[in-house]
């Protein structure tokens, strides 16, 4: 609270108790009447909680008749403080609201933070507040997501508070306790405040540049990230624990735990660790606000890289992707997969074909052929041979470019069609090698997946839908792929695909910090700062 908020309170509540016709005298000092023995804590309660006095913390008449029924059903006695101080239980309270980023709700969420004053009754109601409000946003949320900015603050239902205070355990544990019952939501809440319970929390940033660049200096600006970020003694020099942290540091931030500083670390380095945990703030809301699964999806998240496949609330199968470069950037979306297409076709998107087959084109009319891509112009199949390729522009580039089935296809040799206004997909891809590496930002949107025959074949054993099953199975694609033909298998029962965007994750050991490749946190952390 401000000073000038300070005094503009007292006034109101001197104002408020001169015109009482109580145990209060005209001339009354009203710091004096709640420090006075003469009144009983339940009564400076209840004066506090006079419409007057409540205005000066701001809140609506909706809050206000609820701290007013609140405390009458507990006849006005304190829970946080007694005639001359905060009791212990006040004071931790007090701490898990000021640390109330632990439990994943950004401070500024917090309205009117309590604060020590002579007059404790007034904490008394802001800690109870708070608190509401704290447990309010935990079980429900505290953001709109799509119009990514903050909802209404609202108290927690007044039966629910009154159990949970009774419970005689830590605050602490009675905060973390709250929120969705999901496994993955209880993994994450936990896994991320014991981080920040063991972290220090620093909001430096740092400049590391990749060890290539500037060997001796990135060396030490790693070094010095470390001890900021709490991976190091301050005074360590000795390399080889160096390199032992950073690649400690490195498995936690979901890249490659060698030791060097390449692009990517010094990325993950130059990040303060605030930064990160309001990422992981933001990611924990969107645990609270996801709506239940269903029996069998796809959930695909685009900063991790993975595909994974659930059935029947089981986990099935896991797939490392490539997604798109930032520059071609992989939407979020939901829809559900209708077809797996054995040897696909492509039809090569126009931006494709006009600003990168149209130039080796030009260099060589058989580059179509070479890659076994088939020309056509209204439907009619054209020879790349007889067109003269140095007089088409790309911005008049007038073809259809398709290429055909096959092992070197840029589809592979299996495809996951579902619907969307982004023409992306999930497909086989002959580059293999760019599973291997721990940042896959590659494709031109489409999601290239590690062993997709082992994903088709699974989801054709779990097709069904009510007691008939589709007549493919997993054995049955084995025998399409062998003819090596185009082949379209429609689902009985679509599978439901869910792409999206969590740059903090966790599972039952640990929590890791995604590098934001797209950016598409930084529009929100822009509020939870400030």
């Amino acid at each position: 609270m401000t000073r000038s908020s300070y005094f503009f309170f007292v006034g109101v509540l001197i104002l408020l108790l001169q015109s009482c016709s109580g145990a209060i005298g005209e001339n009354a000092d009203a710091t004096s009447y709640f420090l006075s023995d003469k009144y009983s804590i339940q009564e400076k309660i209840k004066t506090m909680l006079q419409d007057e006095n409540l205005d000066a913390f701001g809140y609506s008449e909706e809050e206000k008749q609820w701290l007013r029924d609140f405390y009458a059903k507990r006849k006005f006695s304190p829970l946080w403080v007694n005639d001359s101080c905060l009791t212990a239980r006040g004071i931790e309270l007090q701490k898990s609201i000021g640390h109330s980023l632990w439990f994943g709700i950004p401070e500024n969420r917090i309205k009117n933070p309590a604060f020590k004053s002579d007059i404790f009754v007034r904490d008394e109601i802001l800690l109870t507040a708070n608190a509401s409000f704290m447990v309010r946003d935990l079980d429900s949320g505290f953001m709109l997501l799509t119009e990514k900015k903050y909802s209404q603050r609202s108290f927690a239902p007044q039966d629910k508070m009154h159990k949970l205070l009774k419970k005689n355990l830590p605050l602490d544990s009675v905060f973390l306790q709250r929120g969705p019952l999901d496994s993955n939501y209880r993994f994450f809440a936990s896994h991320l405040y014991n981080f920040c319970k063991s972290t220090p929390l620093d909001e430096a940033t740092f400049k590391v540049k990749p060890l290539k660049e500037d060997s001796l200096n990135s060396f030490n600006d790693t070094r010095m990230a470390l001890v900021s970020k709490g991976f190091l003694p301050e005074n360590e020099k000795d390399s080889l624990k160096i390199v032992e942290a950073l690649k400690i540091f490195q498995a936690q931030n979901g890249l490659k735990s060698d030791g060097k500083t390449g692009k990517y670390t010094a990325i993950a380095l130059n990040e303060s660790t605030y930064n990160k945990v309001l990422r992981a703030a933001l990611n924990l809301e969107k645990l609270r606000v996801k709506l239940k699964d269903p029996e069998k999806f796809i959930r695909i998240n685009l900063p991790e890289y993975r595909l994974r496949y659930y059935a029947h609330d089981s986990l099935k199968s896991v797939h490392n992707i490539v997604i798109g470069k930032t520059e071609n950037q992989t939407p979020e979306l939901t829809s559900k997969i209708r077809n797996i297409v054995v040897f696909p076709f492509w039809k090569v998107p126009y931006s494709i074909a006009s600003k990168e087959i149209l130039p080796d084109l030009k260099r060589n009319s058989g580059y179509l052929e070479k890659h076994n891509y088939k020309l056509y112009r209204n439907n009619t199949e054209i020879d790349a041979h007889q067109i003269n390729w140095k007089r088409i522009k790309e911005n008049t580039f007038p073809y259809t470019v398709i290429q055909q089935p096959g092992p070197s296809n840029s589809l592979g040799i299996i495809k996951f069609e579902f619907f969307n206004d982004f023409s992306v997909y999930v497909h086989d891809t002959p580059s293999k090698s760019l599973f291997s590496t721990d940042v896959r930002s590659y494709s031109h949107g489409c999601m290239r997946c590690q062993n997709p025959v082992d994903l088709g074949k699974m989801m054709l054993d779990y097709d069904s839908l009510g007691k008939k099953r589709n007549d493919l199975t997993g054995d049955s694609l084995d025998s399409l792929l062998l003819l090596k033909e185009n082949y379209v298998i429609r689902l009985k029962d679509q599978v439901p695909i869910f792409i999206e965007y969590a740059t903090v994750t966790a599972d039952v050991d640990r929590i890791i910090f995604w590098l934001d490749i797209y950016k598409r946190d930084e529009e929100y952390l822009n509020f939870l700062k400030n």
